[in-house]
């Protein structure tokens, strides 16, 4: 009987950190550029908000951010919005203690104390509620070059 509570506890544990998100390092996004992808309809909760979100979603699709990560902690941020010229901006990045990825604020990027984790080959938003992280599905970085 301790032999199968014993392994029922350890498939517990193994299954909970394989869904667990990773630390970041900065050798995971120095020199590389990410692309921010807004996926608003996870936030949905009912079907009208579903419908609202999807033609938010269009509007938001015309939206282009990207963010250059610097080796010297320096970000550029270039957005391009409804085929009008790029804009860029310079913020900053930095990796706290607990491997969660900040970025600095810009014109078009507000923190507001959102932090980035990896899952897998992304990095997907965090923010804090109630002194927990909470995720934030619907708001990730996706890797589109080296």
């Amino acid at each position: 009987m301790k032999t199968a509570i014993l392994s029922l506890f350890l498939v517990v544990i193994l299954a909970s950190t394989a869904t667990a998100q990773k630390r970041v390092h900065p050798k995971d996004i120095e020199g590389s550029t990410w692309q921010m992808v807004f996926d608003l309809k996870k936030e949905a909760d009912n079907a009208i908000e579903r419908i609202a979100l999807s033609a938010v979603g269009g509007f938001m699709d015309e939206i282009d951010i990207k963010f250059d990560f610097r080796e010297d902690g320096a970000l550029r941020v270039r957005v391009e919005a409804f085929d009008e010229k790029d804009e860029t901006e310079y913020s900053t990045w930095e990796i706290n203690s607990d491997g969660q990825l900040s970025l600095g604020e810009s014109d078009s990027f507000d923190s507001d104390e959102t932090v980035f984790m990896r899952d897998g080959d992304q990095l997907v938003a965090f923010e804090q509620k109630r002194g927990k992280l909470v995720r934030k599905d619907s708001i990730y970085l996706i890797r589109v070059d080296n």
